[in-house]
Formats: structure tokens, sequence, C-alpha cells
């Protein structure tokens, strides 16, 4: 580990000193060091189940310390509570937010601290304190909107305006990008910039380099508890980063699969729907096309409309050679196509419900697990056994609700589920948002494997290193439309941002 020798003219807000934490036996965390600093943005990284939600919970009183110390303002804080960290200025805006749908921006920004003048609520104070707290953040928003009315990027920020409302110290930020748009994601950029250079102490968690990279000063990194990295951003390499996350150093991050183009399983004809503006595309079997572009494009209504889930005005929809008039998910799922959306939690799971639930729904119906109306239950305990083992869910418990996984597992549940039909065309969107990098590891792998078994794979997503490394060609679209289709040879960073942007001079990479 390279540690860090302290920065004597930055004051450390809060501390932990070979913080420990146990479960029992278990060690969610052990002999870990963090110094928040005024003005300084400390990025912390580390896969699911690495310790970061842990680490959390003691900077901000939610855990008792079972081992080192705890210091706030460079005093001794052994039995810090939740009140006490935010009397202190210390908050998280966590990604399930604590906002009561219900109630109005104003009654979410003062709950817990609500001005009263006669034993009363100031309402009037109220909404003074909230207008003036969003105004800082260029959030325009009328204190009586109610929350749930909000886009999550709003809800988001008004936490951050919840946070910021008291005693400077630290804000935590939790994957605050995964649900935003580029231009969401350049606002937060731009006010996190500002609270740094306010003196404020951020402690940001990320599985996305690019944000590392722009945001960050220093970063601690976390696995199986124990912390195993700690550098200033400009002394350290991706690579070493990533080695540090995962345990070993990797050479070939994203898999080389042969590009062996079979028949055309999936095409668009001028596709019309929502946002999209007359899109053709052509996916084969045995091959990875990736479709990128700036959120917002129209590259996930694409999915949608093809699976039917968005309503269609006109063009055409043909999978393997038939096409299909009044597209629908049922329909399309037993013709062989599948499609898993973005929103794993709101759209393609079932989180009460058991991971061998939710990976043997769609199996119910068939014969095979099926007969006059029994479930064959030693089939179904074998196929998710076979599911669980392929695509390494963990922990390994079949009965376990999904919604106790992290996202990556959480993922590979989606995916499993896919896994249980025979498939031939697979449309993935932002597969591995909010997912860290050894789920990222295991999704390429399925992804290398699905491909060599023939299937043709759409792959739709933000990341530019996962378009231009797995694609073995990509179409980038701008603004509803298909700028670019560009092969494998033409297939760089640069391109695919212009092409995004509408940049008209490289059109020439396009075939």
């Amino acid at each position: 580990m390279n540690a860090l020798a302290p920065q004597a003219e930055s004051e450390a807000v809060v501390s932990l000193s070979a913080a420990c934490k146990f479960y029992g036996s278990f060690a969610a965390l052990k002999d870990v060091s963090l110094d928040l600093r005024r003005g300084e943005v400390h990025m912390l990284l580390g896969e699911n189940g690495a310790g970061k939600s842990t680490l959390v919970s003691l900077l901000t009183g939610v855990n008792r310390l079972d081992g080192g110390d705890r210091f706030v303002r460079g005093r001794p804080a052994p039995d810090l509570r939740p009140s006490d960290a935010r009397a202190a200025g210390i908050d998280a805006v966590l990604q399930d937010f604590s906002l009561a749908p219900a109630l109005s921006v104003a009654e979410n920004f003062g709950l817990g601290r609500e001005p009263l003048r006669g034993g009363l609520l100031d309402h009037g104070a109220l909404h003074r304190r909230t207008r003036a707290a969003l105004d800082r953040l260029g959030l325009h928003l009328d204190p009586e909107t109610r929350v749930e009315t909000l886009s999550r990027a709003e809800q988001q920020l008004l936490e951050i305006a919840r946070a910021l409302d008291g005693v400077p110290g630290v804000l935590i930020l939790d994957e605050p990008t995964a649900a935003l748009s580029h231009d969401e994601s350049e606002r937060l950029f731009r006010i996190v910039d500002r609270l740094r250079a306010e003196g404020w102490a951020i402690l940001y968690i990320s599985h996305r380099m690019e944000e590392i990279r722009r945001l960050g000063d220093v970063v601690t990194i976390l696995r199986d508890g124990r912390q195993t990295g700690h550098y200033r951003l400009s002394e350290v390499t991706n690579e070493r980063m990533i080695a540090d996350m995962v345990g070993r150093e990797m050479d070939h991050f994203y898999p080389q699969s042969p590009h062996r183009p079979g028949p055309v399983l999936l095409e668009t004809r001028d596709l019309r729907a929502g946002p999209v503006k007359g899109v053709s595309i052509r996916v084969r079997a045995g091959e990875v096309v990736g479709l990128g572009g700036l959120v917002g494009c129209g590259k996930a209504e694409v999915a949608r409309a093809v699976f039917g889930l968005l309503p269609t005005e006109s063009g055409r929809i043909v999978l393997d050679g038939q096409e299909i008039a009044d597209p629908s998910p049922a329909g399309l799922l037993s013709r062989g196509l599948v499609y898993l959306p973005q929103d794993r939690r709101g759209e393609a799971l079932a989180l009460g419900r058991s991971i061998a639930e939710n990976m043997q729904i769609e199996v119910l119906a068939d014969p095979g697990y099926t007969r006059v109306g029994i479930v064959r239950a030693g089939r179904l305990r074998d196929l998710t056994a076979q599911l669980m083992q392929r695509l390494g869910i963990a922990p390994a418990v079949p009965g376990l609700a999904v919604g106790s996984l992290s996202g990556g597992n959480q993922q590979k549940v989606v995916l499993g589920r896919a896994l249980s039909r025979a498939r031939r065309v697979f449309i993935f969107d932002e597969p591995t948002a909010g997912v860290d990098v050894g789920a990222r590891l295991d999704f390429y792998r399925q992804l290398e494997r699905l491909v060599a078994e023939g299937a043709a794979v759409l792959l739709i997503t933000s990341d530019l290193q996962e378009l231009v490394h797995l694609a073995h060609r990509a179409y980038v679209m701008h603004e509803g439309h298909l700028v670019a289709d560009l092969p494998k040879a033409s297939l760089n960073e640069k391109t695919v941002v212009a092409h995004a942007f509408g940049d008209q001079t490289h059109q020439g990479n396009t075939q």
C-alpha cells in the first residue's frame, strides 16, 4: 500500500484511525484509516461488499466502532451519533434518498430542523431558507412542489441542499451520477468544485474512472474490508487502482471476442418512436453492436420501441427475418429476444422476492418445469443452481431476497433470468451502471460467451471505454438521429464523442 503523508496545511474534519467493524466473527472493516480534509475531494473505491457502506456508517455515527479511533475536528469521538455528526456538519447523500415523497420541497428541506415561532412552524422562514439553499445550487423549484413529482436529479440536489444547510464540514456522495444525464452530471461536478473551493471536505464514492480523474485529489481503495491503496490521483495509474480493487493485475480488462458475424437476427428500418427519428440498425449473430450517444439522444428509446415498451409511429422491426407487426414483451420473449433495462430495480426485479423466484419466473409455464399444473421443484432448483454457478452470484443462497444483494449481483440475477430459456438476441441497456469492477469483469465474460455461442448482442452504453473495447462495430446517435455507423477500425473515443455532439467533420469515418 502506498500511503500518503498527512497534509499539515489542510485540517481534517473527520478521521478514522485503524477503524474496525465486526459482525460476529466477520470483519466488515478492519484497520482502515482515512482523513477527510477541508478543500479536498477524497475518492473512495471498492467493489460491492468491499466495506464502503460500513465506512460511511462509521463516519456518520450510524455504527459504533469495534476497534480503532474516530476524530471529529481533531477531537476523539468514540460515541458519535447521527445527530452529533449532523451537528458537526457531516452529512451523506446516499443512493436511496431519505426524502418523504408526499411532503413538499420545503417540508423535506426543513425536516427535523423546522424553524419555530411561538412554538409553531414558521412557514415564511422555512420558505426563505429553502429558497436560499436551492438558489445556491441553481435549482429553480417551487418550495410547495411535492417531492414525488421531481426528477431523480432534482431530488438528489434537494438532498445535497439539505446537507449543506448547516455547519460547513463533510459531504458524502455515494454514486451520485448513477442515474444522471451528461448535463446533470456536469452540473453536479460544478457544485463539487465550488464546495471544495469553499473549504468543504468531500467523500465521493464512484466506480467511474472519468469521474475519479475529473474530481478527485486523493483516493482510498478498499477490498474485503481492508484498505489496499491510498494515493494522490496525480501519482497513480488506472491499472494500479483496478488491481488494488480486484486483487490482481488487469492486463486484459476487456475481452477480445473474435468477430464472426452470421445472419442478421435483429433489424430496424427507418424506425420512428418518440424521440427516435428514422433509425435503421442491423445486428448479426456472433457480434456485439454498440449504440452510443449522449444521454437523451434516443438510444434507450430504440431498445424500448423494439421490445414493445414504446409505441412505434412508423418503420419496421425485423427479428430473424420476420417482421414484427405489433411488438410486445411477451411476444418477443417467446421469439428469442430479451431486453435488460437500465433500471433493473424498478423494471426487471421483484426486490422482495428471492433469487430463485426472480430467475425461475419465465420458465414456470414451460412443460419441462411444470406438468399438469404441478411445479417440478427439483428441476427448478437444478436450473437455479446452474445459473448461479455460471454467473458467480454471491451469496449463493437461492432463498435470499434480491433486494438485499449488491447492484452487481442484482444485475447477474436479471441476466440469469434471461439465460433461463434459449435466446438468440440480447439487448443490454447500460448493463454496468452502478456496478463494481469485479462484477463488470463477470459481465464482460458472459458477453464474450454469448457471442461465441452465436448470439446477437445490441449493447447500449454511455461508457465510452465499453463501447470502444467491447463492440465489434457501433452506431452513434445525436438528437434522435443515427449519425454514424463505425467499423472497429474507426471505433475510438474521440470519433464517438465527436459524432455524439453532432460534429459533422467526422462524417468521413462512417461506413
